[in-house]
């Protein structure tokens, strides 16, 4: 069940206990004025202050789910907003191919977890496969690439780790199941030669094991990203695929494109679709409010995200490290 049915259920049991406290309230109300003994009387009265405690705090609930539901709507409309030619590549891969490695990239706050979201949701029964996450500020992780594949080892349940030939085996073990992904962030931590080792000795072995094995009608997906935050990478001398054609293999990572400031047309252009989504003092004078929000955010995605909570009466400082971790 998605969020928005869950919390809409949610709210609508609660709202069902909440009209028959009312109703119970109402009848006891009843039953004290027209009770004769003090002592009768007060037991109900009793009964009726527990009774409005119980209805307050069910009252409390159904408005924060409410404000939860609010949130998500805005979230839903928000996952259309902008990464149209990353999703359209992306998409076109994933209809074409099996296994792969990409390069998320761009200026700080530019939304790359967003993104990378975007591009997870895209992946048939993605929602059951939890990426495998590498994070390249520790020091181990950027220093050795046996580390890497101890890593890969120890989240896939290898217990006793001996050759990377043995992790890839494991991971081919689960590609009869369910995808495998992996996530590599911090970028700006390694330097150009450790991508270099990176690809050579670690994805290239991988790949090469998976491709002898598993048959090319398989239907669950090897991947990596390469999330980069910094918009350095794209600058280094790697080798990067920029759209799939007759050379390309699965070994050369495909550079999505870099992730742009948000532009007028677009932020407008998703405000009237999401219409019926966002509240109307919001679309009451939409190009007025577009230009609002790119002169508060410069156009930076994240940064227009928030201003797009703000304007919605909603906390984005409570919602950022759901909305931008995996």
């Amino acid at each position: 069940m998605s969020s928005v049915r869950h919390l809409q259920q949610r709210r609508k049991e609660l709202q069902q206990q909440y009209e028959l406290l009312c109703l119970k309230i109402k009848r006891l109300r009843t039953d004290c004025a027209i009770q004769a003994g003090a002592s009768v009387a007060f037991q109900l009265e009793k009964e009726i202050e527990r009774f409005e405690v119980e209805r307050d705090r069910l009252h409390k609930q159904i408005s924060t789910i409410e404000r939860s539901l609010d949130n998500e709507r805005i979230h839903s409309e928000l996952f259309r907003l902008n990464y149209v030619k990353e999703v359209r590549l992306f998409r076109e891969f994933i209809e074409e191919k099996r296994i792969g490695a990409f390069l998320v990239h761009g200026s700080p706050e530019y939304g790359q977890i967003f993104l990378l979201k975007r591009l997870l949701h895209a992946i048939p029964d993605s929602t059951i496969t939890v990426p495998i996450q590498f994070h390249l500020r520790r020091r181990a992780l950027r220093t050795d690439i046996a580390a890497l594949w101890r890593e890969l080892g120890r989240q896939m349940g290898v217990q006793n780790f001996s050759s990377h030939e043995e992790i890839a085996k494991n991971a081919i073990a689960q590609l009869q199941t369910q995808h495998v992904i992996l996530v590599f962030h911090d970028f700006d931590c390694i330097d150009e030669d450790y991508l270099h080792e990176l690809m050579r000795d670690f994805w290239l072995p991988l790949v090469n094991s998976v491709q002898q094995t598993i048959y090319p009608t398989n239907e669950f997906f090897l991947l990596m990203f390469l999330v980069d935050h910094e918009g350095c990478v794209s600058n280094w001398k790697i080798q990067f695929a920029n759209q799939l054609d007759q050379v390309w293999e699965p070994c050369i990572p495909i550079r999505l494109p870099i992730i742009d400031p948000l532009s007028e047309r677009v932020l407008t252009n998703w405000m009237e679709n999401a219409i019926d989504a966002l509240p109307t003092k919001v679309t009451k004078k939409i190009d007025y409010t577009v230009q609002v929000i790119l002169e508060k955010s410069e156009g930076v995605p994240e940064r227009v995200f928030a201003e797009i909570f703000d304007l919605c009466d909603c906390k984005w400082q409570e919602e950022e490290v759901r909305w931008l971790e995996l």
